[in-house]
């Protein structure tokens, strides 16, 4: 009897030991989606800032192309319409960055991306050599 008492408190161990190592198993799931969701939250809240400077660049650079367009209006004034045109079509790209999040802009992007995959690809080509260009620029002069 002694045996049969002996495999019944074995038996009762090994499911608190099954029980112990379920309940560590959702901790540790919890604590992981706990750590997801504030790097996530921090990912989306770092491109929110990025999408916001790079909407004011982009309104501020149409600004400076009205202007551009302002003084050769005087000698052209033909071109000085496309240029204008060309300048309203950035700042309302700017202000329709502002207005749509970062989910919307990535999905119009996967869309333009399925319909036009080597324009994307150029896009993107062209994006990383602009990006390698500014960060070089703005490196030290000693780590040239």
């Amino acid at each position: 009897m002694d045996t049969t008492q002996e495999r019944e408190r074995a038996s009762a161990a090994g499911g608190d030991s099954a029980q112990n190592f379920s309940a560590m198993a959702d901790d540790a799931k919890a604590t992981a989606r706990e750590a997801a969701s504030h790097v996530v939250d921090e990912t989306r809240d770092f491109a929110e800032t990025q999408k916001q400077a790079g909407a004011d660049n982009m309104a501020r650079f149409g600004q400076a192309v009205h202007g551009a367009a302002d003084q050769l209006g005087k000698e052209l004034p033909q071109a000085a319409g496309f240029i204008h045109s060309a300048a309203d079509s950035l700042q309302g790209a700017a202000s329709a960055m502002r207005e749509r999040s970062i989910e919307d802009l990535a999905a119009g992007f996967r869309d333009f991306a399925r319909r036009q995959p080597a324009a994307a690809f150029a896009g993107a080509v062209l994006a990383g050599f602009a990006l390698a260009r500014f960060l070089k620029s703005s490196s030290p002069r000693g780590e040239r």
